[in-house]
């Protein structure tokens, strides 16, 4: 299985393989901060470290 790493900040979750547990799964708020009214919830935001976020 291929491990998607988000490097281009895009939070595509058809590309995740973590998007069966992702409670933000193609919601808006998984977006980075820098787009406005995202709270940047996607784990594999490199703040995020690649832990889900609840």
């Amino acid at each position: 299985m291929e491990i998607y790493k988000n490097e281009n900040r895009k939070c595509e979750c058809w590309k995740c393989e973590l998007q069966e547990k992702c409670v933000y799964k193609d919601k808006y708020q998984r977006l980075g901060r820098e787009n406005s009214g995202a709270l940047g919830k996607c784990a594999k935001l490199s703040e995020n470290n690649g832990v889900l976020q609840y």
